[in-house]
């Protein structure tokens, strides 16, 4: 569960270059290889002692309350010791300025955000992604940002499964295809019907499905649809 609403991507696809086609395992397995082969987090120093009783859900009710170096005192020890609700919660923390002497730490953000997700934390792999498309706390890799899109796509994850499909229709810095382009949509969209996430709903993910969808012929879209609804058991 997410604690605090990240913007999505709003940029409009360019779906007039051409596409290239691919096979879905091999995406895959490539993207978990690059999450394999990336280095590891440095752990954080905590700000203040906190009681060893204090539990991962504790520390969501302080920063509810605004009480951040609460929350990183109680998250901190969780961390050190392999927790990836407790890392991902210091990667949101840290990712922005919290104010009260809490600059934002994009760095220290992006290093526990990498702990969570090597741990298969899906709300990680999307920060990771999205830092990495951005160049937040790391440089700008588009390879690695599309690598963790893909794993945390093919979780289900709404929000990677749309800014994947946008990526990919677009072109610019990465190749576009406009076949995986739509299979992302149209799963983002199967998943918005039943789940929408914060800006993500489904009259938005529907418009970029449809969009997609205009520059396929009939067959390779229908194609596509079907094998979205393999991933999301929802009808396209």
């Amino acid at each position: 569960m997410s604690l605090f609403t990240k913007a999505i991507p709003n940029s409009r696809p360019d779906i007039n270059r051409r596409q290239t086609m691919i096979k879905w395992p091999s995406l895959v397995a490539m993207a978990l290889c690059a999450a394999i082969l990336l280095p590891g987090p440095a752990p954080a120093t905590p700000l203040v002692d906190s009681a060893p009783e204090a539990t991962v859900a504790d520390g969501i009710v302080a920063i509810r309350e605004g009480n951040f170096r609460e929350g990183v005192a109680i998250w901190t020890p969780h961390a050190e010791a392999g927790n990836p609700a407790a890392h991902y919660g210091l990667g949101l923390v840290y990712s922005r300025d919290r104010g009260a002497g809490m600059p934002a730490r994009p760095e220290l953000s992006h290093r526990h955000y990498k702990a969570a997700a090597h741990r298969g934390h899906v709300d990680s792999i999307f920060e990771l992604a999205f830092q990495h498309e951005r160049g937040i706390g790391t440089e700008a890799n588009t390879d690695h940002a599309l690598a963790y899109y893909r794993v945390a796509a093919a979780k289900n994850h709404l929000n990677a499964q749309y800014n994947l499909a946008v990526l990919l229709s677009r072109g610019g810095d990465v190749k576009p295809d406009l076949r995986e382009a739509f299979f992302w949509a149209a799963a983002a969209r199967n998943n918005a019907r039943i789940r929408p996430r914060g800006e993500l709903t489904l009259e938005k993910v529907s418009r970029l499905a449809q969009m997609i969808r205009e520059r396929l012929p009939h067959q390779t879209a229908s194609k596509a649809g079907l094998a979205a609804t393999r991933l999301t058991g929802q009808p396209i």
